[in-house]
């Protein structure tokens, strides 16, 4: 009887068994765009003149605000099964490098052209020699040719520390994982020590970017962010402060192993609150194209001067209000423009798919 069941389940499966279903796709989790898109805003409030506000409060920025990238990379990382580490290279060189090339070329063709020409102002001549030493060194080589765009040396060492971190996920045991960890965290400042200012690709902050990065991963893997109450929330916003004050510092100089604590505490209270505002869909447009954004902000930034809204402004207002339109301008102009590329890339998208089909029909004719 069972050999019989067994043949006739056989000869049936066609129509018996049933249909698999199809594996949804791992939903988008827009708090983490939010995260994102606060960060942008806090870069962009970063590289303002902040001349009428005081220094404090871009201090506290720079505790956290370009850490805070490297904790979301950490916190999105995902595992991929049978992806090679050369392929993540080549991804991670696609995806991260070569937009820093193409933000690196415009920005050069800006400052020589729009500077120049459309405002007027003295731009050293074309030096194709320093523009290519200042592309593939980055960090403070930028300043060396008319980019107006320093920014940009965030993204080849956010590249390396991407790759990087990649090997370090290779690290299964979680215990050998926190020893990793908090052995890079203490080479950190004599690295910082021995490279001091911004050595080439800002090399010195890998170190501090792969604790970041790691940190990122643990917190998603271990701590229910959603479920930290405001009551813990305001002592660690105290300490966080406390920590950005007493030991002030940035990710290319920390200065002070207090730094970590006080950035990754100030990093959870931001992905804390964005979980409430994740909703938000401008912040989540702003972190869906954080690259573009990020690689934009400073060009967009330089163009503010010329256009006059802080002198018409000027005697009714000053201080932190100046400081807050120009943060308006800078991101709003730059939102604009990002919305004009995306329209743009999908109707040239569209025409491109419509051409490929007809070009088909015609060979197939």
């Amino acid at each position: 009887m069972i050999e019989r069941h067994e043949n006739e389940q056989t000869a049936s499966e066609s129509v018996d068994r049933p249909v698999p279903t199809p594996v949804a796709p791992r939903r988008r989790d827009t708090s983490v765009d939010v995260l994102k898109g606060i960060g942008i805003v806090l870069i962009i409030l970063g590289h303002l003149d902040a001349s009428g506000i005081g220094g404090s409060f871009i201090a506290y920025l720079y505790t956290f605000h370009v850490a805070l990238f490297f904790v979301a990379a950490g916190y999105t990382w995902r595992a991929k099964p049978g992806l090679s580490f050369g392929s993540v290279v080549v991804t991670k060189f696609r995806t991260i490098y070569v937009p820093y090339i193409v933000f690196f070329i415009i920005s050069l063709a800006y400052g020589h052209l729009v500077m120049r020409f459309v405002f007027g102002q003295p731009v050293a001549p074309f030096d194709p020699v320093q523009s290519l030493k200042a592309l593939l060194a980055s960090s403070e080589w930028l300043n060396t040719v008319p980019t107006y765009n320093f920014a940009l040396w965030f993204l080849p060492v956010f590249f390396v520390a991407s790759v990087l971190f990649d090997l370090l996920q290779k690290v299964r045991n979680v215990l050998a994982y926190v020893v990793v960890v908090i052995a890079l965290a203490a080479v950190s400042i004599p690295i910082q020590d021995l490279l001091p200012g911004r050595p080439v690709i800002a090399i010195n902050v890998v170190p501090v970017a792969l604790v970041f990065m790691a940190t990122g991963y643990l917190i998603r893997r271990y701590i229910p962010i959603a479920r930290i109450s405001y009551f813990v929330a305001i002592p660690v916003l105290v300490f966080s402060l406390w920590a950005a004050f007493m030991f002030p510092g940035n990710v290319a100089r920390i200065g002070s192993y207090w730094y970590f604590p006080g950035a990754i505490a100030s990093i959870v209270l931001y992905l804390r609150f964005s979980i409430d505002i994740r909703s938000s869909s401008f912040l989540q447009f702003v972190g869906r194209n954080s690259l573009i954004v990020f690689g934009i902000h400073g060009l967009v930034a330089s163009t503010y001067p010329f256009t006059h809204i802080q002198d018409a402004l000027a005697p009714q207002w000053n201080g932190l209000m100046l400081y807050l339109v120009n943060a308006a301008y800078v991101l709003l102009v730059s939102v604009v423009i990002v919305k004009g590329y995306r329209l743009v890339r999908v109707r040239f998208d569209r025409s491109l798919v419509s051409w490929r089909s007809r070009r088909a029909a015609v060979r197939s004719a």
